[in-house]
């Protein structure tokens, strides 16, 4: 059976309790059943589960939808709490919008998508706009996996503490930044599943149709007109690197616009540190080290030292 863990500062600060709620009772055990839905843990439970070292509950992987839609019911409110800390707020609003996000991204009319990513970026400036929390706080908190709905989420929220990190304050610039990450794998709809899920290297015709994403996207969004310079060319850039090998058009530092640059920085890391079914996931150490030794060619050094001395906080 397959299972989703569900971080217990989310089921502590909602009032969710639409599914059953499984704990792992060893380490490498299957969960066992730990409350029946309807039956939500009173505070008591809580803290006892918390005082043994309990990090996460469990729901079934078939119970997931109805998790996530009853979690988006009281997102909205659960994010005004003044109590609950911003890493773990985020945390919830990640799962409460997963399947929102999962099933917009299905569609060929991207309008919903735009509306669900305007309303996420919103949040996502209200919980980090004014520097809160610690990034190594949101990566604990965060999810990491091949999952659309993480990486969109993971990449939004890291746009917009990477923009803060450069100077970049002003809220309204860091909702079009945090905006623009949420949409910045777009085209990726229009590429077959298969070819974004291979394990086996990719034929000519497959890599193709991956670097024609960045375009697709960009031409979707450049067609609605109300996205700004900065905006479309984080879509369209996001895969250059600063000396020239990147794709889809192989340009230079300077004509790589600098929140482009930002995209490419975070999206690499949260890239490099998802789980996948072919390879396991790199650290936060090793990954930071590997973008500092790319400074310069593929990533934006001044950039790389800015992310690395945010992520470097304790």
């Amino acid at each position: 059976m397959e299972f989703v863990p569900v971080p217990l500062s989310t089921l502590r600060s909602s009032r969710v309790d639409a599914v059953d709620l499984y704990l792992r009772y060893e380490p490498g055990s299957e969960p066992r059943l730990y409350s029946r839905a309807g039956s939500r843990p009173d505070e008591a439970q809580f803290a006892e589960l918390s005082a043994a070292g309990v990090q996460h509950l469990f729901v079934r992987g078939a119970d997931f939808a109805t998790f996530s839609n009853d979690l988006l019911d009281s997102v909205d409110s659960l994010l005004k709490e003044p109590l609950v800390h911003s890493a773990d707020k985020f945390a919830a609003l990640q799962l409460a919008v997963a399947v929102a996000v999962e099933q917009a991204l299905r569609l060929m009319d991207c309008s919903k998508f735009r509306a669900l990513a305007t309303k996420v970026a919103d949040d996502l400036v209200m919980l980090f706009g004014d520097g809160d929390p610690l990034p190594r706080e949101l990566f604990r908190l965060a999810r990491h996996d091949a999952s659309a709905f993480a990486h969109v989420t993971n990449v939004a929220s890291y746009s917009v503490i990477l923009a803060r990190e450069t100077g970049i304050t002003d809220h309204d610039e860091l909702r079009k930044i945090a905006t623009a990450a949420m949409l910045h794998d777009l085209g990726k709809r229009f590429i077959p599943p298969a070819v974004l899920a291979k394990n086996d290297r990719l034929t000519s015709e497959e890599r193709e149709l991956i670097e024609s994403h960045p375009l697709r996207g960009y031409a979707e969004l450049y067609d609605q007109g109300d996205f700004n310079v900065g905006q479309l060319m984080m879509v369209y850039q996001h895969h250059e690197h600063v000396d020239g090998t990147g794709y889809p058009v192989r340009v230079l530092q300077d004509e790589i616009h600098p929140w482009a640059r930002m995209l490419s920085i975070v999206n690499t890391f949260d890239l490099m540190t998802a789980k996948r079914p072919h390879r396991h996931p790199a650290t936060p150490e090793s990954v930071l080290q590997f973008q500092r030794q790319h400074a310069g060619t593929r990533f934006d050094g001044d950039y790389v030292e800015c992310w690395i001395a945010a992520m470097s906080r304790a």
